[in-house]
């Protein structure tokens, strides 16, 4: 969710719990190797928050943040 700033051209991002789905879900697809229903991404998006205290989960490592998903797998 992007809305405008005050200075043209640039934009500032509201995060939340929605645009935290959305991230996680399009990390999940983006290889194309699993879908969302491979995941308990509900799982994730409440580990990675309480771990980064933020809805912003690019500034969790990344390394991090596919250790939390891969324990999120579904059997």
């Amino acid at each position: 969710m992007s809305t405008p700033s005050a200075r043209s051209g640039q934009t500032t991002t509201a995060f939340s719990r929605e645009t935290a789905v959305a991230y996680v879900i399009d990390a999940v697809e983006s290889t194309g190797a699993a879908t969302r229903h491979d995941f308990d991404i509900e799982r994730i998006v409440t580990t990675v928050h309480a771990m980064a205290d933020d809805w912003d989960f690019t500034t969790l490592q990344r390394t991090t943040f596919w250790r939390i998903t891969s324990s999120c797998i579904r059997l």
